[in-house]
């Protein structure tokens, strides 16, 4: 049956990305994925922002994003536990996502962008085992614009399984980011 309900789900999410029009921005977020946990990893995330929109009766138009995220943690790096058994321990895992966000400006520099999204985890050696390879992320995003146009960003993003898979430990993460506003 999980073999059945992964298949409809990479189908139905590849199909999204191959339809998915020509991207409106592309930005890049550094910071610690489950930061709360003894498995925290440093996370890169690489965000696209699309023109597809979806008109939502009770929200307005939700824009469609798509979320990469490479998390690591080489030797213990990151991780705030001093447990001698956990030493030297290498952790990866990869997180790719789609979903809808919103943007609401309540000045002209400043804008709230919550979000949320369905992906897929892959826990590779040790990495943070999330309990389903189906994970959501919701997520908010605060960012300044200043008047050379940069943008400095703190985001703060849940994960978890809904209770689908065998454990749901969930993570929580919090990631900066500075971009040049284009157009």
């Amino acid at each position: 049956m999980k073999i059945l309900f992964n298949t409809i789900f990479l189908v139905t999410f590849f199909y999204s990305l191959v339809n998915a029009e020509i991207r409106e921005e592309t930005y890049y977020k550094i910071g610690v994925f489950d930061y709360a946990h003894q498995t925290d990893m440093m996370a890169i995330n690489k965000k696209k922002v699309t023109n597809n929109t979806f008109n939502s009766k009770y929200l307005g138009d939700l824009t469609q994003i798509y979320d990469l995220m490479f998390l690591g943690d080489v030797n213990e790096s990151f991780t705030h536990n001093n447990d001698k058994k956990i030493k030297n321990r290498e952790e990866y895992a990869i997180y790719f996502s789609t979903g809808y966000q919103k943007k609401f400006n309540p000045s002209d520099r400043f804008y709230i962008v919550p979000s949320f999204s369905i992906g897929l985890y892959n826990e590779f050696n040790k990495g943070k085992d999330m309990g389903f390879p189906i994970e959501f992320k919701s997520e908010i995003e605060f960012n300044f614009e200043t008047k050379n146009n940069f943008i400095f960003g703190v985001t703060y993003n849940h994960i978890s399984n809904a209770d689908i898979g065998s454990t749901n430990p969930g993570s929580d993460s919090i990631l900066i980011g500075i971009r040049y506003k284009t157009n």
